[in-house]
């Protein structure tokens, strides 16, 4: 079996590249606003884009791997993820580290990419050790979007990250449920346990247009 990293660290992105434009842009007298987030907002922004990126590619790996529908379901609602972040990121004047790329596997994030490696190769296993691969990454994606709650006071940040919080909740329950039926285990591995029973055993919530 692959292992996982003991700890996710991020890795941060030059602060040059809040003073960039998007590479899309057609004007070059055009510039997006320069950013108001501090250098630790800023990170943790860029993390969270390729973070829910990795989600997109490796559920959509799954999905042409095994077939099972939930993974191609919550692929959708990971698209969704992206979009709000990406929205947040260019009202700030943040370029996008990727470059607007939808290529599957490919991260600007070397801890990232690192990971996807070692998750897809995990789905390749069966489609069992698929089911704990989306636990993990759910469980992995609450854990730091509650990290970036606490960490800024911006409103802005706050809500997008508490709206993908709530997302990653449901896609956690709905990924407890196909571990029920096929009678996967899994222990939490970013999330305390306490955490995490309360929220599989909790009822699926709304979450705006990112769930």
């Amino acid at each position: 079996m692959v292992s996982l990293p003991i700890k996710m660290k991020r890795i941060l992105l030059p602060i040059a590249l809040m003073l960039i434009t998007f590479s899309g842009c057609q004007d070059e007298e055009s510039t997006l606003p320069p950013s108001r987030l501090s250098e630790q907002e800023l990170e943790t922004l860029l993390f969270t884009r390729e973070e829910e990126k990795l989600a997109f590619d490796v559920y959509n790996y799954a999905f042409e791997k095994h077939g099972l529908p939930a993974f191609q379901n919550i692929a959708s609602s990971e698209q969704q993820h992206i979009n709000a972040v990406l929205s947040v990121m260019a009202s700030n004047g943040i370029a996008d580290p990727l470059n607007g790329t939808t290529d599957r596997g490919i991260f600007s994030n070397p801890t990232l990419q690192d990971l996807y490696s070692l998750l897809t190769a995990r789905v390749n296993q069966s489609l069992q050790e698929s089911i704990k691969v989306g636990l993990l990454i759910e469980d992995m994606d609450i854990n730091d979007l509650k990290a970036g709650i606490l960490e800024t006071s911006n409103p802005q940040l706050i809500q997008v990250y508490s709206s993908l919080k709530c997302g990653s909740e449901n896609h956690l329950r709905s990924f407890f449920n196909q571990a029920q039926i096929q009678g996967v285990d899994y222990s939490p591995e970013f999330t305390s346990q306490e955490e995490y029973t309360q929220i599989v055993n909790s009822p699926r919530t709304s979450c705006q247009t990112t769930n």
